[in-house]
């Protein structure tokens, strides 16, 4: 048997949950899975900040080695995505982000490094979830107006 992975997402003040997320789509809306075209984001503002967990579940001896970054897709005039990861939660904001606050990595050889939820050990031994991984997308009054081109993000580990 293998190990199960889905990428959770936390919003709000309450720290809702929502496991297997279908898209990390960016908006001007706390909520998961946001829908861009009602929630779109104006030149020269950011998006509320994504908080994301990798959620492992099913039948394994350890994951370890995880690696985050952006993998596919490229940036716009004025638009860029900063991220951080092991970060504690706290309330997603739409103002810029204190939180994430490093370009994110464009590279396996460049990715963050992603950490257990406990923060202390890069091995989960039983079902549950990292660290925090926390995103915001950025933007200057020169990015165009319209949708962004998508972007792929890889999160990769080592499973016994």
């Amino acid at each position: 048997m293998s190990a199960t992975f889905k990428f959770s997402e936390t919003n709000g003040a309450g720290t809702t949950v929502t496991d297997d997320i279908a898209n990390l789509n960016f908006g001007s809306n706390d909520s998961v899975e946001v829908v861009p075209a009602t929630y779109p984001i104006i030149a020269g503002e950011n998006s509320y900040e994504k908080f994301l967990q990798a959620n492992f579940s099913g039948t394994f001896t350890e994951i370890s080695n995880m690696k985050f970054w952006m993998s596919g897709g490229t940036f716009g005039v004025g638009e860029g995505i900063d991220a951080d990861v092991d970060v504690a939660y706290s309330q997603p904001v739409v103002s810029t982000s204190t939180v994430a606050t490093t370009a994110m990595p464009n590279a396996e050889g460049s990715a963050f490094d992603v950490l257990a939820a406990d923060g202390t050990a890069v091995v989960i031994v039983a079902e549950g979830y990292t660290g925090y991984i926390c995103l915001q997308l950025q933007t200057t009054g020169s990015t165009p107006s319209g949708a962004v081109d998508q972007k792929e993000f890889t999160f990769q580990y080592d499973e016994v």
